[in-house]
């Protein structure tokens, strides 16, 4: 249930169900993205409840935006860096603000997994620059289109794309096809 057109406008409109809905499932996706770049659960809360009070409070102002949940990915991502920069924390990304630490239960959603599977993958994922695991996440996890990817990262599409497939043939040289699940296999080379 990501922020579309339709719910936007009942929040546009006053709606405080819709708000509390578009709450409620933001409040869960941003806590997580949050944690991936500080152990601070009060930094990422702080970021959280921010962002999405902005999401009230500004929903006049920012009706003429066309996507909205990636518009509001990109704002708390952006106040999180801030508070993060704040309390002089010293964070590392090629080209970012963060480095986000991925396990691999975002990835492997599966009722069965070895343990031999799991370490390939951590092995694999911890080759991946900062950036490459952070478009991963967005898009495999988060569900994201390329497009909402580059805007969240503040890049171009194209170099959205570029990132990827970098990651996805890093994954792919450094992980034997057969330790893959089948269902992620498909996520990973499918378009969205």
């Amino acid at each position: 249930m990501q922020i579309d057109t339709a719910l936007w406008i009942k929040i546009y409109n006053h709606d405080q169900e819709a708000y509390a809905a578009a709450y409620r499932y933001y409040y869960k996706r941003f806590y997580n993205y949050g944690r991936k770049f500080t152990n601070s659960e009060f930094l990422v809360e702080d970021a959280v409840q921010e962002t999405l009070i902005l999401l009230w409070d500004k929903r006049k102002e920012l009706m003429g935006i066309s996507h909205p949940g990636t518009y509001f990915y990109t704002a708390f991502r952006h106040l999180l860096f801030n508070k993060i920069k704040q309390e002089n924390k010293t964070i590392t990304n090629d080209n970012t603000d963060g480095e986000p630490d991925f396990s691999v239960d975002h990835f492997l959603i599966t009722r069965e997994t070895d343990a031999a599977r799991q370490q390939q993958l951590n092995n694999a994922i911890a080759t991946l620059t900062p950036r490459q695991r952070e478009a991963i996440f967005l898009r495999f996890y988060e569900g994201m289109s390329y497009d909402n990817v580059a805007s969240v990262l503040g890049i171009t599409t194209t170099a959205t794309y570029k990132i990827m497939a970098r990651a996805l043939q890093q994954l792919k040289e450094n992980i034997s096809l057969s330790a893959i699940p089948f269902f992620l296999f498909q996520q990973l080379f499918s378009e969205k």
